[in-house]
């Protein structure tokens, strides 16, 4: 028995698509209260009869996450190991000397080594899309019928983006909070699917300010807060260096973030590649 949420009435369920309110998260109930012939769609806030168990999709999640760290690791000490063309000889000669048939084994080792580099980050990538769409189907079985749930992950090539320029702090600052609240709202949480947030909001994520509050909070909602933060020790990407731009991605995986220099905006840009899982 699902344990049920705000009672919410609708039309006669013989006029209205059954399919488009499980997908909205009803369920059609029989003698809601116990008396008399109530028929009612009505809206559940989480479904505890279900086949699926969540204690093991919860574990199996944080394996892959566990799995995502080691090979981060390993993507990030493979891209500071040493090229075979690197000296190591005296007279500057590398790993496989300064003869003709050593130049061709250093080029084939340094065409290797960028193919393995990309291919640790490729893997990387799924792997991060992986854990997302574990945990999102975990949140999506946890809040809706299993049926709806079904639905809804049969749409894991689909992408809601996000962007926005929100209003200035100071005597704006009431204004700014209601903006961000306004696009979280409009987000929604990870029933949604697979969405990326990202714009300039004018407000870091830290701190006590009502906007920097409201922006953590994307993160209740499934989203990656700091996945468009730059660590090349130059601070934040506006003209100020403050990090007041922000890419939040949810139930996709997404790469390092990268700058992309502001000329001629008084921004650099934020490049983060996003993967979706094929599944």
């Amino acid at each position: 028995m699902a344990s049920l949420g705000e009672y919410r009435p609708v039309p006669d369920p013989r006029t209205v698509a059954p399919a488009r309110l499980r997908a909205q998260g009803f369920v059609y109930v029989s003698n809601v209260f116990g008396f008399g012939d109530s028929l009612a769609w009505t809206k559940v806030d989480e479904v505890t009869d279900s086949k699926v168990d969540f204690d093991q999709l919860a574990h199996l999640g944080s394996e892959v996450r566990r799995a995502q760290s080691s090979l981060d690791a390993g993507v990030q000490g493979f891209s500071g190991a040493p090229s075979a063309g690197s000296p190591l000889l005296p007279g500057g000669a590398g790993a496989f000397g300064n003869t003709g048939a050593g130049a061709t084994c250093t080029n084939a080792q340094r065409q290797a080594q960028s193919a393995m580099g990309a291919v640790l980050q490729g893997m990387a990538k799924t792997i991060d899309a992986d854990a997302e769409r574990l945990e999102m189907a975990l949140a999506l079985y946890r809040k809706t019928e299993a049926d709806a749930a079904d639905e809804m992950l049969k749409k894991h090539n689909q992408l809601d983006v996000f962007s926005a320029q929100l209003s200035n702090a100071g005597p704006h600052a009431a204004e700014q909070t209601a903006e961000i609240d306004r696009l979280r709202g409009l987000a929604g949480d990870q029933t949604a699917g697979n969405t990326v947030v990202a714009g300039d909001f004018n407000s870091v994520s830290s701190g006590t300010s009502s906007s920097a509050q409201a922006i953590r909070e994307f993160g209740d909602q499934g989203f990656d807060v700091n996945a468009g933060d730059i660590h090349d020790g130059k601070g934040g990407t506006s003209y100020s260096h403050h990090p007041i731009d922000f890419v939040m991605p949810r139930g996709v995986g997404a790469s390092s973030a990268q700058r992309w220099d502001r000329d001629p905006s008084d921004h650099d840009g934020q490049v983060v590649d996003v993967t979706l899982s094929d599944w």
